[in-house]
């Protein structure tokens, strides 16, 4: 028994070698392979990209430009505010009657409220916050059929 095993194991190494010792036939010359071409919807993908980046680069620009605009207001807002209150504070200092007390309070309230007004205008007449640019969806790629099988096993 044992040497037939041993004998059907030598065969069966000399056969292997055998076959891995037969030379292969290959044709010299290789088939041409096919360039890689960007597929149609590859090239439009990255002149949506391209015209994304610009988009989204003019869309910061105008918040920035806003948000100038939206210090510039309130800026101009504090000055008139911080003036009517320092008007106020030296015409109270000089201000002898309760009656004159209450006019330059009035007074301060009356510019302060225009000054707000005037500020929402200005706040208004910028309009609305610039829309930003929507980011192009990338072209799916499709999966090779019977991939999406893989996923269903188990793990051994």
């Amino acid at each position: 028994m044992r040497r037939n095993h041993r004998q059907a194991t030598i065969a069966l190494s000399v056969a292997l070698f055998s076959l891995a010792l037969t030379p292969s036939h290959a044709d010299v010359t290789p088939s041409p392979t096919p360039s890689p071409t960007p597929s149609p919807t590859a090239t439009s993908f990255k002149a949506l990209q391209e015209q994304y980046k610009k988009d989204r680069e003019a869309f910061i620009q105008a918040v920035k430009n806003r948000e100038q605009r939206i210090r510039e207001i309130n800026s101009a807002f504090k000055a008139s505010v911080d003036k009517a209150t320092y008007e106020a504070k030296t015409l109270m200092a000089s201000a002898t009657t309760p009656d004159q007390k209450n006019a330059i309070s009035a007074q301060r309230r009356s510019a302060v409220a225009a000054a707000i007004v005037a500020r929402e205008s200005a706040v208004a007449a910028l309009g609305s916050l610039p829309t930003p640019p929507t980011e192009p969806v990338r072209p799916t790629k499709m999966a090779a059929p019977g991939m999406s099988d893989q996923k269903a096993k188990p793990k051994r």
